[in-house]
């Protein structure tokens, strides 16, 4: 055999090569590594929710003692502080306690991660109303409405806005 054949050959083994290692390497490190990734995210998450719901349950049914509910979400919140599930009741069981300081500040932190969740600027604002602050209340739902002017949110926001002027 020529030396121009060999060069040719093993060039040609080393292209092909080549080419082979560049198409497969980069998506199979990928499609190993991802799913890894997600299920552990997932996962996580869904413990964080678990313990959500039982805390729930255990709120809604009077089966166990509230303050191993607030333990609960509290361990969620020492996890992933921006968890809105957890948020949400502890705002929610705060009103229910008749503890609205700590609602406003749980609900002010809902509003800011989903500042288009009508229901959160609605609780912010019954929170403001416990507190003996209504026109706080009245404005956070007056910023709501001309930041997110949705006709369909608007009746149900004046109705609320109609029954928080009547008690300022």
């Amino acid at each position: 055999m020529k030396t121009g054949q060999i060069i040719a050959i093993v060039g040609t083994l080393v292209l092909t090569a080549l080419i082979y290692m560049a198409v497969r390497t980069p998506k199979e490190s990928i499609e190993e590594s991802a799913p890894v990734e997600t299920e552990a995210t997932i996962s996580a998450e869904a413990e964080l929710q678990a313990k959500v719901d039982e805390a729930v349950a255990i709120i809604q049914s009077g089966s166990g003692a509230p303050m191993q509910a607030v333990a609960l979400l509290r361990e969620v919140i020492a996890v992933d502080s921006n968890h809105i599930s957890a948020n949400f009741w502890l705002g929610e069981f705060s009103i229910l306690s008749g503890q609205f300081d700590k609602a406003i500040i749980r609900f002010n932190k809902l509003c800011k991660l989903q500042p288009d969740n009508a229901e959160f600027c609605i609780k912010l604002a019954q929170a403001y109303q416990g507190v003996g602050q209504p026109e706080e209340g009245v404005a956070v739902l007056n910023q709501f409405l001309s930041t997110y002017p949705d006709d369909n949110m608007k009746e149900q926001l004046n109705a609320v806005l109609d029954e928080m002027s009547v008690k300022l």
